[in-house]
């Protein structure tokens, strides 16, 4: 216990500092990632990699990640059906993140067939590691490292981190690039304006943490019957010796069971949303925090210059989706505030998104916050850290490689077509 309070002190040090120093607060710089980055230094030039401090934070992202997605299904289902004179922008906002994230997976893909798996000896699933840092972010990383791992790269779980942790960077100082670039105003805003307004009182709290609770246990129970009694039986000529889905696959199905409780007992009301995904950002700080301390920089260096040009070859296909993609499919008035939630997300996470928008709708007077949080359901379930992602190193790995380019490039022209098509439209309706 006292080891993840000395963690909690650090983020709390780590957002007094980012207070303290103006260009950390203006370009919004996580706690978990002051933090994260401090003690990684510490770690790696004290080499204090056998203390119990660090081998405390190499148990905490797993049990973390599993919490975060615990709450993902957990929370109450909206009575507000999706309106059907959005429906155009919806789509065409769900075909650009589409695009914009089998192209990552497809850069990833063809850059490993061609040159680091013939001149660095590097397995197929690490053309998985772009769109598991870039779109999936810190907490699809660790999610994702056991995987990788299954599928040929040992050393997943730590190019997937230092993936995440690029990614953030380019998200942050390319979307401030890409606002002065268009001569948009920036407005420095309040962190109260930030953060969720939650009533944190104790039956709230309670309540929260409960259910929470139960979905996780509820996913262990989950792991337990499947991977001792079924899979065995039933899988046992398909899949690899010891195969194990990571507990995060079954929370996940946890926190939908028990949403599905509760909606069946009409007992719903039970479930404070705005309270389940404060606690998510809650444990998904501390699952970045400890997820980049721990990430072992020896093993970055036999992959360090795969890793860095996969990362600019990802960085520059972002900016081609920005700048080029967008505009033909985004047509309404809002297309750039929508464009700069769509940069943030894909070089790191939603959050840096919106933080981008803050800096030229600090309101949300556009309707571009709306449209990406709806079109979220036709795309985060699937890709950038959904069914889609996870499945990903399976699948280039089970089949032939020029298979899986035909597969993924399928995905990306079917997506293409819709939003150049709907583009079209509304362009034809002006």
């Amino acid at each position: 216990m006292r080891y993840f309070l000395l963690l909690l002190f650090f983020l709390g040090l780590s957002l007094l500092l980012r207070k303290r120093i103006p260009i950390l607060e203006r370009y919004r710089i996580p706690p978990s990632l002051l933090a994260g980055v401090f003690l990684l230094v510490y770690f790696t030039l004290a080499d204090a990699k056998m203390s119990s401090f660090y081998l405390h934070l190499k148990s905490l992202p797993a049990e973390f990640i599993a919490l975060v997605f615990a709450c993902f299904f957990l929370q109450r289902p909206q009575e507000k059906k999706l309106a059907e004179r959005r429906l155009p922008q919806v789509l065409g906002e769900t075909s650009l993140i589409w695009v914009s994230v089998m192209g990552q997976v497809l850069v990833g893909l063809v850059a490993t067939l061609l040159i680091y798996k013939p001149f660095f000896d590097l397995p197929l699933s690490f053309a998985s590691v772009l769109e598991t840092g870039f779109a999936g972010g810190h907490g699809t990383a660790v999610a994702m490292g056991p995987i990788l791992a299954q599928n040929g790269l040992a050393a997943g779980f730590e190019y997937g981190l230092f993936s995440a942790t690029v990614g953030l960077v380019c998200g942050i100082v390319g979307g401030v690039w890409l606002i002065h670039r268009e001569h948009r105003k920036t407005r420095i805003f309040k962190e109260k304006d930030d953060n969720l307004r939650v009533s944190w009182d104790l039956p709230t709290l309670l309540k929260t943490l409960t259910l929470i609770a139960a979905a996780y246990w509820v996913g262990v129970f989950y792991k337990g019957i499947v991977e001792h009694e079924i899979l065995p039986r039933v899988a046992a000529a398909f899949l690899p010796p010891n195969f194990s889905l990571p507990l995060f696959a079954y929370t996940l199905i946890g926190g939908l069971t028990v949403r599905q409780i509760l909606v069946w007992s009409r007992s719903s009301h039970l479930i404070e949303n705005d309270s389940i995904l404060l606690s998510a950002d809650v444990f998904l700080e501390v699952v970045i925090a400890a997820g980049i301390a721990i990430i072992d920089v020896t093993l970055l260096g036999s992959a360090l210059i795969p890793l860095l040009s996969l990362f600019a070859l990802g960085f520059a296909w972002n900016l081609f989706c920005h700048h080029v993609i967008r505009p033909r499919i985004l047509t309404h008035s809002y297309s750039f505030e929508l464009g700069l939630i769509n940069f943030g997300m894909l070089n790191g996470t939603a959050a840096t998104g919106f933080m981008l928008l803050k800096m030229v709708d600090p309101k949300f007077e556009t309707q571009a916050a709306r449209t990406f949080a709806e079109a979220s359901a036709l795309t985060q379930p699937f890709i950038a850290g959904g069914i889609l992602t996870l499945a990903t190193p399976f699948i280039l790995m089970s089949i032939t490689p020029w298979v899986s380019v035909t597969l993924f490039a399928g995905l990306f022209s079917v997506w293409l077509t819709v939003g150049l098509t709907i583009g079209r439209r509304h362009r034809a309706k002006q």
